[in-house]
């Protein structure tokens, strides 16, 4: 009887790939350079894959595998082990985000299939993967986007911190219409907390009135506003006032998203 956990010379053909795989994109680009260097270096880490009825079942190492498959191989090496579903899910996970390798959908479509799947909390997540729970839990918000705006993370076009902002905005066509013009007329992302601040107050009706004033207020606030910015995952306005005095304003757009500054802050576990 073979070990649970061996290094074995498989046959390719009897790989199927791994149903948990969060990855939907794979760059011909990167896979041609990888495959470059397998075809003068060799496989220098071997796949991981289960036993299933009809052969084996991936569990870490599509990339390597596509690649081999390109160079017309037969066999490749592999570590067979007994992985469980949620282990199966969590490892294809971690692999492509050690590489940053998810596009922000991609990873929280992953997280979202933890907490449905394995009814895992936010705080188990962020164990399994690494990382803070207010991360995971902003992170999984944006499955709550329009579908255009998510297709536009997808590819790259919107940025992560570009895309948190239009979560305050009810109206989805509203959202994808501000998404849109910021791709298309690289808005910052200052500009469009600005312009959601406009008009979520006002239940998703465009602005309308004079034209905003200009920002004249010291590079020293705004650097201060941009560092909280990124520190919270939110809006922040910061106004200075006489003698060193002044207030300080954090947005949130939801008691989750409350929730997860106030976390941030280290003010609840």
């Amino acid at each position: 009887m073979e070990p649970a956990s061996a290094l074995r010379e498989i046959t390719v053909a009897d790989i199927r790939p791994n149903h948990y795989q969060p990855r939907k994109e794979f760059s011909p680009e990167d896979l041609k350079e990888l495959a470059d260097s397998i075809r003068t270096a060799g496989l220098l880490q071997p796949i991981a894959v289960r036993s299933a009825k009809d052969g084996y079942e991936l569990v870490a190492g599509e990339r390597r595998l596509r690649a081999v498959k390109s160079l017309g191989w037969n066999t490749v090496p592999a570590i067979v082990r007994d992985y469980d579903d949620r282990t199966m899910l969590t490892l294809a996970l971690i692999e492509n985000l050690q590489r940053a390798d998810l596009n922000p959908i991609e990873e929280a479509e992953g997280y979202a299939r933890l907490a449905s799947e394995f009814d895992l909390t936010q705080n188990e997540i962020a164990d399994l993967v690494g990382k803070d729970r207010s991360t995971v839990a902003n992170l999984q918000r944006v499955l709550q986007l329009p579908p255009a705006v998510r297709k536009m993370l997808e590819t790259g076009a919107l940025s992560l911190g570009h895309a948190r902002p239009l979560l305050a905005l009810e109206n989805p066509t509203l959202a994808t219409k501000l998404a849109t013009e910021a791709v298309e007329h690289g808005l910052s992302v200052r500009a469009i907390e600005e312009r959601v601040r406009q008009d979520a107050p006002r239940h998703d009706k465009p602005h309308r009135g004079r034209p905003r004033k200009e920002d004249t207020r010291s590079p020293e606030v705004r650097h201060v506003e941009d560092l909280l910015r990124n520190r919270f995952q939110t809006d922040v306005s910061l106004v200075r006032k006489k003698r060193d005095k002044g207030e300080l304003r954090i947005q949130f757009y939801s008691t989750e998203d409350l929730n997860r500054i106030l976390e941030t802050m280290g003010a609840i576990d």
